[in-house]
């Protein structure tokens, strides 16, 4: 393979001679940057847009108006004097005249919006380069990466050699519950455009706004992060342990606060206030809401270029959904391929989103011999509640999930046809709304999923690690004082006396009216699956508490390394 650089508009980039021709035409033409509709014809995307004006106003006003109704903890305690109830009654008639307004503007749009469905050429909105960004003039053969946009410190990464050591990658996963605000409410949270333009400064390394700071620039609430509060840092030999994770990061971070209350052990290292600004994937759930989306995408797209939102079939398994998925991904590499599935399977008002599994895969460079460097990144949000209905629903998927995860792989190799191609991961994120030690979950655990993904949180034995700590906060009490900031909320994470206060427990089998919640129930995961001819070792792996007061999940991330030095045959 020939390479070369071509020089223009103050930028280097490298061009790449590729083997295989079709492999990146269907990258430029198929993943066209924009709505679902980027590829149908001018009048299909004017008729969606006017549809989607037209529905705006309605549920604007219709959410504006029924989370007056669901009160969250904090707005219990301002909503009692007869001046709060009086400007409320005035906004409840004003928004309920508004509603029935808007209503035959709504219903023209729905009646636009409808039949369009029967024609979306792909479930997906995609911010990516354009087609003149991706081709350069020498010839249709070449295609042009910009490794700054990649790995702006470091091109190494995005070119990696067969002789040099293994490479690095990190990836997140939250659940960021930027619902419609009536929804919201029901999770206790508020100001659901406001949480999505705080989240993307924090997951952008601007800092975070939490709710005590009111008022202040992201700078003047959080100081910058040192190296050892990366995810991805410099680690010595003895920091790491790639055989386990009773040591992870090797010492106690010296900024922890421990005394009687607080835990002295390895969760002090697992358990970070900050987020680190260089991951290369973060995978979200729960993006619903369109004008959060907006805010969130603003901050998110000037570190990661390719980010993939509003995923849905709206119409599918022979029902409509009014909300989406509320998966996206946004990478700091290419994405080659995209597919999502939507679940068959729900229950109750799981019903009313379209909760499938999104899948990728993603472009990470090239060796010297000319193999393509891909790594396969799937995320999901799987059915809520913990009954058996729910249970027997969450089964299906997974299985489901499964399947697909294999289909869409097999897929992609025979569509791109490229023998030279070396995978460095295979990887599975998300919110499975279910924990890997309750007895109400044992129908989940013994999935096959699990024998073929791994853990990194398990043992051998099958239990969970020292260090690990639920996910899932207690809805009621995460906006107490003591838990309001990043740093409150991860002295109290570690504490085993005080955590199952604010997280969710696990329930075993024989459970007792003395028994002490453990706040160990972990339902966000990262699974990763060995892949032929590449040593995939976890470096690290925390819990941030970066989002408290802006979500009800503890984010979750992982750095590993991917040693593929051999070449395919």
């Amino acid at each position: 393979m020939s390479s070369g650089t071509l020089k223009g508009d103050g930028e280097s980039f490298t061009i790449m001679s590729l083997k295989d021709v079709n492999y990146h035409d269907l990258f430029v033409e198929y993943l066209v940057p924009g709505g679902p509709y980027a590829t149908s014809d001018w009048h299909i995307r004017l008729l969606y847009k006017i549809s989607c004006l037209c529905l705006k106003p309605f549920f604007f006003v219709l959410d504006s108006l029924l989370s007056i109704f669901i009160r969250t903890t904090d707005e219990s305690y301002h909503r009692n004097d007869s001046v709060s109830l009086l400007l409320i009654s005035i906004k409840v008639l004003l928004l309920s005249v508004s509603l029935v307004c808007f209503l035959p503007l709504a219903l023209f749009g729905f009646i636009i919006w409808l039949p369009l469905q029967l024609c979306r050429p792909r479930p997906y909105s995609y911010i990516g380069p354009t087609l003149n960004e991706r081709h350069t003039s020498m010839s249709d053969k070449y295609e042009r990466i910009q490794c700054g946009n990649i790995h702006p410190k470091s091109t190494s990464m995005s070119q990696p050699s067969p002789k040099s050591a293994a490479k690095t990658y990190s990836v997140i996963t939250a659940n960021i519950c930027l619902m419609p605000e009536f929804i919201a409410h029901i999770n206790n949270l508020t100001n659901t455009i406001i949480r999505g333009k705080q989240i993307s400064s924090y997951f952008s390394g601007d800092g975070v706004v939490s709710s005590v700071n009111k008022g202040k620039s992201p700078g003047e609430t959080s100081s910058k992060p040192s190296e050892n509060n990366y995810l991805v840092s410099s680690w010595s030999a003895d920091s790491i342990r790639t055989d386990g994770y009773e040591e992870i990061g090797g010492s106690i971070d010296s900024n922890s606060v421990a005394s009687t209350l607080w835990s002295v052990s390895s969760k002090e290292c697992s358990v970070s206030d900050v987020l680190p600004t260089a991951s290369d994937f973060i995978c979200l759930q729960e993006v619903f809401d369109s004008r959060a989306t907006d805010k969130l995408l603003q901050g998110l797209k000037a570190k990661y270029p390719y980010i993939i939102y509003d995923v849905v079939w709206p119409i599918h398994n022979y029902r409509i959904t009014l909300l989406g998925s509320g998966l996206c991904i946004a990478s700091r590499y290419p994405f080659i391929d995209i597919d999502f599935k939507p679940f068959a399977d729900g229950n109750r008002d799981d019903k009313l989103a379209c909760k499938g599994i999104l899948m990728t895969k993603v472009y990470l460079g090239h060796t010297e011999d000319g193999d393509n460097l891909i790594g396969y990144l799937a995320t999901t949000h799987l059915q809520a509640w913990s009954h058996s209905r729910a249970s027997s629903a969450r089964c299906k998927q997974i299985n489901a999930m499964e399947g697909w995860i294999e289909e869409f792989q097999q897929q992609s190799r025979k569509v791109h046809n490229n023998a030279t191609e070396k995978v460095l991961f295979n990887m599975v994120t998300g919110d499975f709304n279910f924990d890997k030690i309750s007895h109400c979950d044992r129908n989940e655990q013994r999935c096959s999923v699990f024998q073929q993904f791994v853990d990194p949180c398990i043992d051998e034995d099958g239990a969970q690690h020292s260090w690990v700590i639920g996910t899932e906060l207690n809805q009621k009490k995460m906006h107490d004082e003591r838990v309001r900031t990043p740093q409150g909320l991860q002295r109290m994470l570690i504490s085993e006396l005080e955590r199952h206060q604010y997280v969710a427990s696990t329930t075993p089998a024989r459970s007792t009216f003395q028994r002490v919640g453990d706040g160990k129930r972990r339902i966000d995961y990262i699974l990763y699956k060995q892949c032929d001819n590449t040593t995939m070792a976890i470096k690290d792996y925390k819990f941030f508490t970066g989002l408290a007061t802006l979500t009800d999940h503890i984010p979750v991330g992982m750095m590993f390394s991917c040693d593929g030095t051999t070449t395919n045959q």
